[in-house]
């Protein structure tokens, strides 16, 4: 995090990176969080400005987070509202090994990518409600997040991120940051979740915030002017790091059972959020199990569902690909959790074979391991003896093998095939999983393709199918799941 203040003129920040003015104002007001804000305008090296906002971080200083995207230099004017002098300043922005803002995929916005045209494959574990918690040694969870990259998870769905899920099981007793305190943020404790937000950033790890900002059990401010300087509040500090995704609410805030907002709340919230972000982050909200009830929603870029919950894969493909719209990227949050109570018990076989699919339906997978609800076994606990490491093994070999190829270029097209699941890139590549062995099919368009069976419990194993015109009579070596390669010559 780079800072600069009035008496700096000129210092370089990273692309992507956060760049921090600070600035002491020694006038008293009865609440600095209301009475006053710090308005920025940042001129880009393009001569094209954005205009952002900082806040207040106690001990009368006041803070503006910003994050350039664009090399060269940059100049930015702050200035308080009631006319206190704030201040102005330049910095260069240089190239560095941020890999961009998440969001979507820039050639291909049916999976996630990074602004700047970057690929990346979505490798996310959800992790219960302690995670940021105080009370939660520092030493367990450097632990975690050693294995964490040790195992290539590149994402978390963390719970009690911004708000403590405060529920018997979950949240309560986890000392998670109290952002909203006494009718005002409270910046003390955005301090403590930003130190966990700059290791994960530092990690190179994504973070989904399994709450959003409006919580199931939190006690999030009620009144609309509250929630607009909460939500003003929260982006001020947070929305310049690269690699957070948004939500308004979860888990399920339109539960057929249990309720806590209207679709009308969300709606309003969700086209502020996404009006005051100026960096665009990705911005869902958390579904309840069945279609994505925000799908054609205008302020929503991804989206996030709940199931299907099965092991009868054409239901999951069907399911996950009647979601999809062809423009944002869908992230298959809590469709495959190990162990879960609302899931069905998953084989080996299973874990391997829906990972498969799920891929193939362009999702991001989020795995868990539980044993009961969302905050059990492993997930729950984050302790190393507690993980099942041959579950995550088979998650992490279906990723593994999608790492080889460019599914980045690649889109679902069951239209396609007369059996298993297709991702194709027409005319250039094909990629056929079958789960249970068999003929297929593949409509391909005209051209000399090369031929290859990979064995989808061992993709080391590789079975040279020869060349083919018309992409028909393929037959699987055996009755065992196998992916069916066509690439062009």
């Amino acid at each position: 995090m780079i800072r600069s203040g009035s008496t700096y003129k000129e210092i370089k920040a990273k692309l992507w990176g956060i760049h921090e003015i600070e600035i002491i104002n020694q006038k008293a007001y009865e609440n600095p969080y209301r009475d006053v804000e710090l308005n920025v305008e940042y001129i880009r090296p393009d001569g094209s400005t954005i205009d952002f906002w900082g806040f207040y971080d106690d001990n009368r200083t006041w803070r503006a987070r910003f994050m350039p995207d664009m090399t060269g230099l940059w100049k930015y004017k702050a200035v308080f509202s009631d006319g206190t002098q704030g201040s102005e300043g330049s910095f260069e922005c240089v190239e560095a090994d941020i890999p961009g803002m998440i969001s979507k995929d820039e050639s291909n916005p049916v999976w996630f990518g990074y602004k700047g045209g970057k690929h990346v494959l979505i490798r996310s574990f959800h992790v219960g409600d302690r995670f940021f918690a105080e009370n939660w040694l520092q030493e367990s969870r450097k632990q975690f997040l050693d294995w964490v990259q040790e195992h290539k998870y590149n994402m978390l769905s963390i719970a009690s991120h911004y708000l403590n899920r405060d529920s018997e099981g979950r949240g309560r007793g986890w000392k998670t940051p109290c952002l909203w305190k006494d009718g005002n943020p409270c910046a003390e404790e955005y301090t403590k979740m930003e130190s966990i937000l700059n290791e994960l950033a530092e990690r190179k790890i994504l973070v989904f915030p399994f709450g959003g900002f409006f919580g199931r059990d939190a006690r999030y401010p009620r009144s609309e002017e509250d929630k607009k300087l909460y939500i003003r509040y929260t982006l001020a500090r947070i929305g310049a790091y690269w690699n957070i995704m948004l939500n308004v609410a979860g888990p399920e805030p339109l539960h057929e059972d249990f309720p806590y907002m209207s679709g009308a709340e969300l709606d309003y919230l969700g086209e502020y959020i996404s009006s005051v972000d100026v960096f665009k982050h990705l911005l869902t909200i958390h579904n309840k199990t069945g279609p994505d009830e925000f799908k054609d929603k205008g302020y929503t870029s991804f989206g996030t569902l709940q199931g299907p919950k099965t092991t009868d894969r054409k239901a999951l493909y069907e399911g996950l690909i009647n979601n999809h719209t062809g423009n944002r990227p869908l992230l298959a949050h809590e469709t495959l959790w190990y162990g879960n109570k609302y899931h069905p018990q998953y084989t080996d076989d299973d874990l391997r074979k829906n990972a498969y699919v799920i891929m193939m339906s362009a999702c991001a997978l989020n795995f868990a391991e539980n044993n009961g609800d969302s905050s059990t076994a492993f997930s729950g606990t984050m302790d190393i003896k507690d993980a099942d490491a041959s579950k995550h093994e088979i998650i992490k070999g279906v990723w593994d093998f999608f790492e080889t190829v460019p599914y980045y270029t690649m889109i679902p097209r069951k239209d396609l095939v007369n059996n298993g699941f297709c991702l194709a890139e027409e005319g250039k590549r094909y990629l056929i999983y079958l789960e249970s062995g068999g003929r297929v099919d593949v409509k391909v368009k005209k051209g000399i393709y090369k031929v290859e069976w990979i064995n989808a419990r061992n993709t080391v194993q590789r079975i040279d199918g020869g060349k083919t015109e018309d992409g028909k009579g393929f037959e699987a070596p055996d009755s065992n799941d196998w992916i069916l390669e066509l690439q062009l010559c």
